[in-house]
């Protein structure tokens, strides 16, 4: 379905010159939403292979929600809004590792088809050529 470059009947939507939050917004980052400073709470994570890097990060919210804890069990509202927002922090780079392995088993899965496929093939030149080696 192609999306069109109109704006939608009721006003609302659609693209628009000012549309979206303006540059260096947060809200993302204060809401647990996709962001880069959401995703690469540590610096350099960038350059690691993405499974590292998610299970990295996750470690480092990890330590800062137990010293959270340690520090103010009975948290105020900040304190409870900043542990909401790391636990959908690591929710979200969980579903990504998630997603990451379950791409990697897939291409794995692939591959064995093509591999298996690939075999019965020779499986049958194989009785083929038999068969009429048989016959001679």
């Amino acid at each position: 379905m192609k999306k069109s470059n109109q704006q939608s009947r009721s006003g609302w939507g659609g693209k628009r010159a000012g549309a979206g939050a303006p540059l260096g917004n947060t809200n993302a980052v204060k809401h647990g939403e996709r962001s880069r400073r959401a995703f690469f709470t540590l610096s350099g994570a960038e350059q690691l292979p993405p499974l590292v890097s998610l299970r990295a990060n996750n470690l480092a919210i990890a330590e800062r929600i137990g010293e959270l804890w340690r520090t103010s069990p009975n948290a105020d509202p900040a304190t409870q809004r900043e542990l909401m927002l790391l636990d959908g922090i690591m929710w979200q780079h969980t579903r990504r590792m998630a997603k990451l392995e379950l791409g990697k088993s897939r291409l794995a899965l692939k591959l064995a088809r093509l591999e298996l496929a690939q075999v019965k093939s020779q499986l049958a030149q194989a009785k083929a050529a038999m068969r009429q080696d048989s016959k001679k």
